[in-house]
């Protein structure tokens, strides 16, 4: 079984990996470090630099995963300044902005970084997560989720946000819509190939 560290504090993002590779030989093991954030809007080079900073602390297989909210209507704001814009301008000002809007398509783009000793460079997955609805309301987080965003987007098919579903059908659903394209499973497929 090979293990890799994944970079993040984040348990969410564990358990989304764990579920992403579930029934494969791979071992995901959580680790926080902290990393200097990058200043980019593509989630991939985000990804590339966070796992240099992470292989230098490490020196082991390891695997970061970076991603962005990308708004239609407002140009694809917040991109992976997610949290930027939630300290600063907040959900409910993003909700204002969009009053009036038709379009409310949101997406998800996500990359994840793979780097194990014997690489030159990172390799790097990404995928996105598309077709989700922007409410037009900021609703409860039910299973004590905390992302702001996850409080005004709408997953497809369902008509109330994310924040109102748990964690566990989160992942499900994230593993399931996007089984064949999720960047764990294409870092899998890649490691079994490479055998």
């Amino acid at each position: 079984m090979k293990t890799i560290t994944f970079v993040t504090g984040n348990e969410t993002k564990v358990r989304h990996a764990m579920e992403a590779v579930k029934g494969l030989d791979i071992e995901i093991v959580g680790k926080k470090l902290d990393l200097v954030e990058s200043r980019e809007e593509d989630p991939a080079i985000v990804v590339a630099e966070k796992a240099d900073q992470a292989f230098e602390l490490l020196l082991d297989n390891l695997m970061v995963e970076d991603s962005g909210i990308f708004i239609r209507a407002l140009g694809g704001f917040p991109r992976t300044f997610v949290h930027f814009a939630e300290e600063t301008i907040g959900i409910a000002n993003i909700l204002k902005m969009m009053e009036g809007v038709e379009d409310r398509h949101v997406e998800f783009r996500q990359s994840l970084a793979y780097l194990e000793p014997g690489m030159d460079e990172p390799k790097i997955f990404s995928y996105v997560d598309g077709n989700f609805t922007l409410s037009d309301k900021i609703w409860d987080s039910e299973f004590g989720d905390t992302a702001n965003f996850n409080k005004i987007l709408i997953p497809p098919g369902e008509s109330k946000a994310l924040s109102t579903f748990s964690a566990e059908w989160q992942a499900e659903r994230d593993s399931k819509t996007n089984a064949e394209t999720i960047h764990y499973r294409q870092l899998a497929k890649w490691l079994a190939n490479r055998k």
